[in-house]
């Protein structure tokens, strides 16, 4: 009978040091703090929204999330970042279409694979806005109507755009679709591109509708069409550029990537306070007064699905407009 206690007693002992460490294992990330790695500078849309994860991370798992800003190479630099990091949880990125669609494509070497070298974890968000706003004196309250007046006068509507591979291909493929030559003008700063609209010497451009709010509501610009799927809910009346184009949509993207390898017991609990974090109506309207939307943290096999198609939509617009990949 003691000899049977003991084992019951030694077998007991044995499960419950194996359910402690179950528990310790899963309750061991994060130990330490986590970088957090953006690849735009300081007060960038994406920064601000990282740092809004970034504080309710730490606040959900325990440790602090704290922003990296690696700029330069046109945000590769971070990608590059990222993939060098061990792949346990301590390195992660807020990766865009930069990292998922343009930058592959734009540069025949980024230094990293991804499909082999990235892995997503949850949405950051899953749609930001893009809005074609037009001076008052276009005689043009709808995308089909600014389509006509170009048509009317070829090579005469120019635009403008900042000096971001999105945008300008933006432009370029409205270009396309619409069977017009507008006249594409690149700039620098938006602060530039917005004075030469005011002052009439362009006569339209592609930019965020937080850019353009104050001057819509002043009436010196006007909104014609918005990105993204369906209708921005702050300009309910302005039709979605896919209402002219069905299927369009470039808008971008934020997901939470780590290091591919990264194990379950790291990616779980991020993605679950995500989740939790993206469900949370006051982020969501913070999101949204940045023009941004999201729903939920999305499950793995949703995320690769999104990637996958926006990789495919990109790749038709690079391949129609006879973009080639760089040569390095």
């Amino acid at each position: 009978m003691s000899a049977n206690r003991s084992l019951i007693q030694a077998s007991l002992a044995s499960l419950a040091l194996a359910l402690f460490s179950q528990q310790a294992a899963a309750q061991a990330y994060p130990a330490k703090p986590v970088r957090f790695v953006v690849s735009t500078p300081a007060g960038t849309s994406p920064d601000i929204i990282a740092r809004m994860a970034s504080e309710r991370l730490a606040k959900a798992l325990g440790q602090p999330f704290l922003v990296d800003n690696i700029t330069g190479a046109g945000g590769i630099l971070a990608t590059q970042t990222l993939v060098r990091g061990a792949p346990d949880g301590y390195t992660l990125m807020f990766a865009g279409m930069g990292a998922f669609v343009i930058d592959p494509y734009m540069k025949k070497d980024p230094g990293y694979d991804v499909d082999k070298d990235l892995q997503p974890i949850a949405f950051i968000y899953e749609q930001d806005r893009l809005s074609i706003a037009v001076h008052p004196d276009v005689p043009a309250k709808t995308l089909p109507e600014l389509i006509n007046v170009a048509k009317q006068a070829p090579g005469k509507m120019s635009y403008g755009v900042t000096n971001v591979v999105l945008l300008v291909m933006v432009g370029q493929w409205l270009n396309k679709l619409a069977g017009t030559d507008m006249v594409q003008v690149t700039y620098k700063t938006a602060g530039q591109q917005m004075q030469d609209l005011l002052a009439n010497r362009i006569q339209w451009i592609v930019a965020a509708p937080p850019q353009l709010d104050a001057f819509v509501k002043s009436g010196k610009l006007r909104i014609i069409a918005v990105d993204g799927v369906g209708r921005y809910q702050r300009w309910p009346d302005v039709p979605s550029i896919a209402e002219t184009f069905p299927g369009y949509r470039t808008s971008g993207m934020g997901i939470l990537i780590a290091p591919r390898g990264t194990p379950a017991n790291v990616t779980q609990p991020l993605h679950a306070a995500m989740d939790k974090i993206n469900r949370d109506p006051e982020y969501q309207q913070k999101l949204l007064d940045m023009s941004i939307s999201v729903k939920d943290a999305g499950t793995p096999e949703a995320l690769s699905a999104f990637i996958r198609e926006r990789r495919t939509y990109w790749a038709n617009i690079f391949k129609t407009l006879n973009v080639p990949p760089a040569s390095e």
